[in-house]
């Protein structure tokens, strides 16, 4: 396995395939360094739980994407208990139109007890409701009324 992988390559592709990257860092458990993620058009699955059970992750890779597809971040950070700050850029017309594309991205995400806050950052406040009106999308404790957790607009003004 890769438990004792702290860093990542380089992932230079910028035109994805389905499920390229799929389970790639699976279960990589000292993982704490994660690779920029270039592409902003995204395939099927093509993160699916990429960094799944990653439980030294801290800081995600910045989500930049600007086009989504069905399951693009399908439990992309599922078990991540460490995770602090997300930022994920995608129009909210995005993320209610690709299927499952944030299904459980963030479940059991960030709720390591040395985790004492959390920062969600989204393009908008209508990208923010398009998670949050999507079944699964967002945690409890990564919506902006949990305690300890702060949710930014692009510009870092606070959706409150």
């Amino acid at each position: 396995g890769c438990t004792s992988l702290t860093a990542t390559p380089e992932l230079k592709a910028t035109t994805l395939a389905n499920r390229c990257y799929a389970r790639m860092f699976y279960g990589c458990t000292s993982l704490t360094a994660t690779p920029e993620l270039k592409a902003t058009t995204l395939a099927n699955g093509c993160y699916y739980s990429m960094f799944y059970g990653c439980t030294s992750l801290t800081d995600a890779p910045e989500l930049k994407a600007t086009t989504l597809a069905d399951e693009c971040y399908y439990s992309m950070f599922n078990g991540c208990t460490k995770l602090s700050t997300v930022t994920m850029l995608a129009p909210s017309d995005q993320i209610s139109k690709a299927s499952n594309c944030c299904y459980n991205w963030l479940y059991n995400a960030g709720t390591d007890e040395t985790v004492k806050s959390r920062t969600l950052k989204v393009m908008d406040a209508d990208a923010y409701n398009a998670l949050e009106n999507k079944t699964n999308y967002l945690p409890a404790i990564w919506k902006k009324d949990a305690a300890g957790t702060t949710v930014k607009k692009e510009d870092n003004t606070e959706i409150k």
